[in-house]
């Protein structure tokens, strides 16, 4: 007794279209593999990307200590400079002037021959008002001592030369 299967006592429709589900089962499952491995590529670009990711970020921070220690440096020798800098233009503008010298020499080609002159001729008188004058003078309050001993220095050769 020959048992036939089921299958071969099913109508015809029925076997073309449990043939075509089952092709459409295997395409099916050839798919799923096919996106299995897509998907595990996928997951490995993912997993070196990822790595590469944490790479970068780490030469970034290596790179972000190294630009900072370099800013510092930059800034450091950038303020020294400035510093020497405005040191020099501070001297080269604001230096104190030797006021008193450059009055004494004005006082000088002023009043020298005027001074000599009236020494010479003896009138001491009149170089000492000269002097008295210049003393009482506001421009000369710098060189008020100059001026002091130069008229003692007037007397003195009055005293000994008019006696």
């Amino acid at each position: 007794m020959e048992i036939n299967p089921p299958e071969q006592t099913w109508p015809e429709d029925i076997r073309i279209r449990i043939a075509a589900l089952e092709r459409a089962f295997t395409d099916a499952e050839h798919r799923a593999q096919k996106y299995a491995l897509e998907r595990d590529a996928a997951w490995q670009q993912s997993k070196s990307l990822q790595t590469e990711v944490q790479q970068l970020e780490r030469d970034y921070a290596s790179l972000r200590l190294q630009k900072g220690g370099f800013g510092f440096k930059t800034m450091l020798f950038t303020g020294f400079v400035g510093t020497v800098v405005g040191l020099i233009l501070c001297y080269l503008f604001f230096r104190p002037k030797d006021d008193d010298q450059e009055v004494f020499r004005q006082f000088r080609e002023q009043h020298q021959f005027n001074l000599e002159l009236a020494i010479s001729k003896g009138e001491f008188s009149q170089a000492d008002s000269l002097l008295k004058i210049s003393l009482d003078h506001p421009q000369y309050k710098v060189i008020h001592q100059e001026l002091e001993f130069t008229r003692k220095i007037t007397g003195a050769a009055w005293r000994r030369c008019g006696k």
